[in-house]
């Protein structure tokens, strides 16, 4: 878990304490008047709220500038320097009371709030080790039985996110200077608004935002979770579906006229920053995608909070899926702006909406982002606590994990051996070998002819859903390995596990038993666990991330055609469009002749044919039901028309009559004559 939720098990483990050792006493002294109870020294503990996160921007600007290295807020033990008015029969002696005992480790040594996460795990383990585990203390019920508190949902402590990390301009002055953002902040003409948004900053260059037709629903509610569901408008699904018929015309200008119209149009922005980044403009890409997000805020539930993961939405409804599609292109561009911090947060975020399912695959990414951002608390704790997956099973989250306790212990200064992370990384090694020569080839590391020439390191998986993984995970994970400690650090560890496994009594970090363990589950691991199809998922996120080298292994996928708007719907999939979709690839003009025969009676259908396809041009610049509704004005009563009376009907150029209204007077012909011979 990230340090902050760390420190917060702390604090609940504090006050557990505290109030078990009260309660003791008030046993122990009941016949006694006791005193009103002092202020425990370790009731400050609690001060740190999720207040902060719902503050507006003005409250922001006060507080203090967040170090990267150590976002996770501190906490300080004070002193009491209240006195005792009355003494206790019964004394707490150290081995009977632990809050002395943490008071006697932070008095003889460091504050807690300059203790570095290590070091606080030890003490904490410490006093576990001593008066037990109580933050997974058993409870009794009324009958006496003991209940044990368990959680079949991910901790929520994985998914909350702080929501002053959600600003990329604050991580831009944390980075550089104040002076040049400030020039660059100041360009982006933010607007003033009444009250603070999270996800986007809106600008002055953008339209006023009414209500365009999107709202946000609750579901329902279970143990603190809330379900929602987004909800198109009847106005929104007549633009949706004027969306859903310019996209199949491959035409950019087309999207541009309707999102003129429709400013906050979701699907035409998200699609409009594909073009842009297409074409080079990751700037204007980058802004569209925060409009879509802001749209998407402006609509949320009033219970619909994002700090607390406990907001949840299922991806299978089409009205859900924007927000999944807009949150990830958010990610990717903030990642390509290098403000790793922020993308981390939202890739939490994005996360916390479908932990379950994971629709867009966050768990094969965010390891590298935490990395990134410098969470390596939370990348460990998230690889050996998140119970959804066995996330040490998976090639990332393997190294990854490794890695992250590898740069823990580079901050401390006794801990050079690096025992544990080494024997993180054996283990690692023996789960997933071909990671070892992919990273070497990809990161220019120079192996040991006996690590590169091996057979067990050169051995390639037969699963293509685990090859991916592995392809993916040397991609992404490759700038980090340009650091000296850890290629040295690999280049030990790959050396130690091949020599042991060719001399049996070679020590290594793992144990005898520990290494031989491992290799036998690594190599069932590999054997078993990958041979199912690469994930709808995860081909989902290869297909959004727009490498074309992983597409490759998705060869199922990439034969047929995919919208970008909505990339490889859920087969459960449930959308109010789907009668549309399914009607898309029909002959639409034989579809409007047979509308049309059934209307007209007795008009020949070569002439019915003619006029469903002057019906489909007109539609084409025009709104397509207000289109057939003037064309059954013109044709109403009309009888039969001929082939000369068909070329007569309005084109795209000509002003269409207005329902109900008077025909225009033709000119007279014979006036006009009348005029010449009098001139």
């Amino acid at each position: 878990m990230s340090g902050r939720a760390f420190r917060k098990a702390i604090n609940k483990e504090y006050d557990f304490l505290t109030k078990r050792i009260n309660d003791e006493d008030l046993n122990d002294s009941e016949d006694i008047d006791q005193p009103p109870p002092k202020s425990n020294l370790f009731d400050l503990l609690n001060e740190v709220t999720d207040d902060t996160e719902n503050r507006n921007s003005d409250e922001n600007a006060s507080e203090p500038e967040i170090n990267n290295e150590t976002l996770e807020p501190s906490i300080r033990l004070t002193s009491s320097t209240k006195k005792k008015k009355k003494k206790k029969n019964k004394k707490n002696t150290p081995a009977e009371n632990p809050m002395a005992e943490l008071e006697k480790k932070t008095r003889t040594g460091k504050k807690v709030e300059e203790m570095s996460e290590i070091e606080l795990e030890a003490l904490i383990r410490e006093i576990n080790d001593k008066f037990g585990n109580l933050s997974t203390a058993q409870q009794s019920d009324d009958n006496g039985n003991e209940v044990h508190q368990s959680s079949t949902i991910p901790s929520n402590s994985f998914l909350i996110i702080d929501a002053r990390l959600l600003d990329a301009d604050g991580e831009m002055r944390r980075m550089f200077s104040s002076g040049i953002v400030d020039r660059e902040i100041r360009s982006r003409n933010y607007a003033r608004t009444i009250k603070r948004t999270l996800l986007a900053k809106p600008r002055q260059s953008w339209p006023p935002i009414l209500k365009f037709g999107l709202r946000m629903e609750l579901l329902k509610e279970n143990d603190g979770i809330y379900h929602f569901k987004f909800i198109h408008s009847q106005q929104y699904q007549v633009v949706q579906l004027d969306f859903l018929r310019r996209i199949a015309t491959h035409d950019p200008n087309a999207i541009i006229s309707l999102l003129h119209e429709n400013p906050y149009h979701i699907d035409s922005l998200l699609q409009m920053s594909d073009v842009y980044k297409m074409s080079g403009d990751h700037t204007m890409a980058g802004e569209l995608i925060e409009r879509a997000l802001y749209a998407f805020e402006k609509s949320f539930h009033i219970k619909f909070n994002i700090t607390k993961g406990t907001s949840r939405m299922d991806y299978k409804y089409f009205e859900n899926r924007a927000f999944f599609l807009g949150l990830l292109r958010h990610v990717q561009s903030l990642s390509r702006r290098g403000c790793w911090q922020t993308s981390f947060e939202f890739s939490k975020l994005l996360l916390s909406l479908d932990p379950s399912n994971d629709p867009m695959s966050v768990l094969n990414f965010i390891d590298y982002l935490g990395l990134k951002a410098h969470q390596y608390t939370y990348v460990l704790s998230l690889a050996n606590e998140w119970v959804l997956h066995k996330l040490q099973d998976w090639p990332n989250f393997a190294y990854s994990a490794a890695i992250a306790q590898f740069l823990l212990e580079s901050r401390e200064e006794n801990n050079s051996a690096h025992e544990m992370s080494k024997a993180m990384l054996e283990k690692a090694i023996l789960y997933f070998p071909s990671v070892i020569l992919l990273l070497s080839e990809k990161c220019d590391i120079q192996l040991e002819s006996d690590v590169s020439e091996s057979s067990f390191i050169q051995e390639v998986p037969s699963s293509n859903y685990l090859n991916l993984l592995i392809d993916h995970y040397v991609d992404q994970i490759s700038p980090l390995w340009t650091q000296p400690e850890l290629i040295n650090w690999l280049q030990t560890v790959s050396i130690n596990v091949v020599v042991k496994m060719q001399i049996p009594d070679y020590k290594t970090s793992l144990g005898d038993e520990e290494f031989a363990k491992a290799l036998s589950y690594g190599k069932n691991l590999r054997e078993n666990s990958f041979n199912e199809q690469i994930p709808l998922n995860l081909s989902r996120y290869i297909v959004v991330s727009e490498n074309s080298k992983f597409l490759a292994y998705l060869p199922e996928v990439t034969s047929r055609d995919i919208d970008l708007h909505d990339p490889l719907p859920p087969p459960d999939g449930v959308s109010p469009y789907d009668a549309y979709s399914e009607s898309s690839n029909t002959d639409w003009d034989s579809i409007l002749a047979v509308d049309l025969r059934r209307f007209l009676g007795g008009v020949p259908n070569a002439n019915v044919q003619a006029i469903a396809e002057r019906i489909h041009q007109i539609a084409d610049t025009a709104n397509l039901q207000a289109a057939a509704e003037r064309l059954i004005e013109v044709l109403r009563g009309a009888g039969v028309y001929d082939n000369d009376e068909i070329q007569q009907l309005p084109n795209e150029n000509q002003e269409l009559p207005m329902p109900g209204g008077f025909p225009q007077d033709l000119p007279d012909t014979n006036n006009d004559d009348e005029q010449d011979t009098q001139e």
